[in-house]
């Protein structure tokens, strides 16, 4: 690394990493420029950075709920006039976390940012993953895929990545900036036949998605890019938690995938098992045998072992942990994320299991599903708690709106029946799971309690605190 060092940065959680940075490099830091989500600095204690580097960052909000916008292409544009200033005896440090790609944006032309955006959308409500939805961004940017470390050229590039995307590919954590990513076009086009996306294309989007990739003749030899954390680091530092709280745990998977629908029901299976199996003399070969033969509980047969001895070694409680990027098939207009949705969907089928298997309501079944970068779609909530009482006390209210509230609204004013109704449909748990609106139901129910609200990534306190 040279004397001379340069820091650029975008994603939820690069704000705290760039203070870290600012603190340990001193002098060293000539000039950086960091995108973050708006409201991150209302969220952040400033007090931890070394007053004696005051400014040498331009920390600016741009986006809001992992969507770029005008702000944004204006900073990246800032980004880009500094990364083409180094020359050899400069050091660029990347910094790269989850939310990057709504935190560096510059569409190639003629491609608009509207229409980057709304094909972006149409793939995630039809149910793409993030791996398929990053290649077309990189695809549609000047940026990614490796742009921004060509523009670096011939300064030396370091990129340190906190990776949100299971098995860490660089070149799609953030759209790649600092990895050369070349993406053939029958790539582009299998993913928009998947989707039965490819009528919805405009003419500029097709002009940029269909053109063969340019093969550089630079290089990218002046890169280095760490993996610095991950979804496995946390999964494996909530299993440390769990062994200091006395409490046993069990790793199910470290990169699940899958619909939300299928996963919630195969956690709501396991669950019951798992009780019968404490209360009742289960073998472990019909342990086995059950897992196997029970197509919703097929993915874990190589767990059944491991989960089966758990059960026997149990002293304050069990925790299973899973971690991975499931995916919403979106149906509706309503505003959530994917472990919201996952934890409303868990308390339904988990109900559903003790209505009729009463052994397992001895037993307290609680689900926690959130987002290790702090916010769970486009909204200000980690996550949140799935258990039946959910569903149940949730069901009993929307009777008693119909049986009171409506009745006694039929002879009043129509605003007033609208009025209810309306309600209904944010409490009734399966319209919500209809219309994706996980976010308003659990903030209506229980006082939000069961919402979790973390903050960003960056959010932490004071030293010695």
């Amino acid at each position: 690394m040279t004397d001379n060092v340069y820091v650029v940065g975008f994603g939820k959680a690069v704000m705290g990493m760039a203070v870290a940075l600012e603190e340990l490099l001193g002098n060293r830091l000539m000039k950086g420029i960091v995108s973050i989500p708006r409201g991150s600095k209302d969220n952040f204690n400033f007090n931890i950075l070394n007053n004696t580097v005051p400014g040498v960052i331009n920390y600016v909000e741009t986006s809001i709920n992992n969507e770029p916008d005008n702000d944004t292409v204006s900073v990246t544009r800032d980004i880009i006039e500094l990364v083409k200033s180094l020359n050899e005896t400069d050091t660029l440090i990347v910094l790269i976390s989850g939310g990057g790609s709504a935190l560096l944006s510059m569409p190639k032309p003629p491609v608009t940012l509207d229409e980057k955006l709304n094909i972006s959308r149409k793939l995630f409500n039809s149910g793409a993953d993030i791996k398929e939805v990053n290649l077309i961004r990189q695809k549609l940017s000047v940026v990614k895929a490796g742009g921004l470390a060509f523009m670096a050229h011939p300064a030396f590039v370091i990129g340190l990545i906190l990776s949100d995307i299971i098995d860490d590919p660089m070149e799609l954590i953030a759209s790649g900036p600092t990895v050369n990513n070349l993406i053939q076009v029958d790539i582009i086009e299998k993913i928009f036949i998947k989707y039965n996306l490819l009528n919805q294309l405009s003419d500029n989007l097709k002009i940029i998605l269909f053109s063969d990739p340019i093969i550089s003749q630079q290089g990218i030899n002046h890169v280095k890019n760490f993996i610095i954390g991950n979804n496995l680091l946390a999964i494996e530092n909530a299993k440390l938690e769990c062994t200091r709280k006395k409490l046993t745990s069990v790793i199910l998977f470290i990169n699940i995938k899958g619909l939300i629908t299928q996963i919630s029901k195969m956690y709501a299976k396991l669950s019951s098992l798992i009780c019968k199996t404490f209360y009742e003399s289960i073998s472990i070969e019909n342990f086995n045998e059950l897992i196997k033969n029970d197509p919703d509980l097929l993915l874990l047969s190589s767990k059944a072992g491991e989960i089966y001895q758990a059960t026997k070694d149990v002293e304050e409680g069990l925790v299973l942990i899973a971690g991975g990027e499931p995916s919403v098939l979106v149906t509706g207009s309503g505003k959530g994320g994917r472990n919201q949705e996952l934890a409303l969907r868990f308390s339904r089928d988990w109900f559903k299991i003790a209505e009729y298997e009463k052994l397992v309501k001895l037993f307290d079944v609680v689900l926690l599903s959130v987002s290790t970068d702090g916010q769970d779609g486009p909204t200000d909530a980690t996550g949140a708690f799935g258990y039946a009482e959910i569903y149940s006390v949730a069901n009993e209210l929307v009777e008693l709106m119909k049986s009171k509230f409506l009745n006694e609204a039929e002879d009043e004013i129509m605003s007033t029946r609208e009025f209810v109704e309306k309600e209904m449909e944010h409490v009734d748990v399966g319209k919500v799971l209809e219309n994706n609106d996980s976010y308003n139901f659990y903030s209506r129910f229980n006082k939000g309690n069961d919402l979790v609200k973390t903050g960003l990534t960056d959010k932490f306190p004071e030293k010695n605190k």
